[in-house]
């Protein structure tokens, strides 16, 4: 099925606001899934996810897309919701702050309790708001310019 039959003019869960990027597939593996600006997905399997650096993730990312090395400066992992968007340090762990997420909510938005309780982030490998515009203008990397 290709999640449009039976949906006559109902949204139902799989909408873009609502999608998740975690899905168990056994005790230790699970399946990560890292949307893009475009939404494109890019699906990962990994191992240990409650422990996983954001790091680790992006690595993986720059793997499966076959970067250069600069995407590690150009690009971040981020946990975005309709709520709220975050940018990730290296050292962060996405599975954890995910579980956070609701605390997170309250901490930083000022969102009924009832859309906190349905929010749910998922992982976006996007632009680093912190890499500089200049140094930006000196990428010619075709890939690293059409994710940007």
């Amino acid at each position: 099925m290709d999640g449009t039959e039976g949906s006559a003019g109902q949204p139902g869960p799989a909408e873009r606001s609502h999608r998740s990027s975690v899905s168990s597939v056994g005790a230790r593996a699970a399946d990560v899934l890292v949307y893009l600006a475009d939404d494109t997905v890019v699906p990962l399997a990994v191992e240990n996810l409650p422990s996983l650096s954001a790091h680790e993730l992006h690595r993986a990312v720059r793997e499966v897309l076959q970067l250069p090395d600069i995407a590690l400066d150009v690009f971040a992992l981020w946990l975005v919701s309709p709520l709220l968007e975050v940018q990730l340090k290296p050292k962060h762990q996405p599975y954890k702050l995910g579980r956070q997420w609701p605390e997170l909510l309250l901490r930083f938005t000022s969102a009924p309790d009832d859309d906190v309780a349905m929010d749910e982030p998922f992982l976006q490998f996007r632009r680093n708001v912190f890499f500089p515009k200049r140094r930006e203008l000196q990428i010619h990397d075709e890939e690293v310019l059409r994710l940007l």
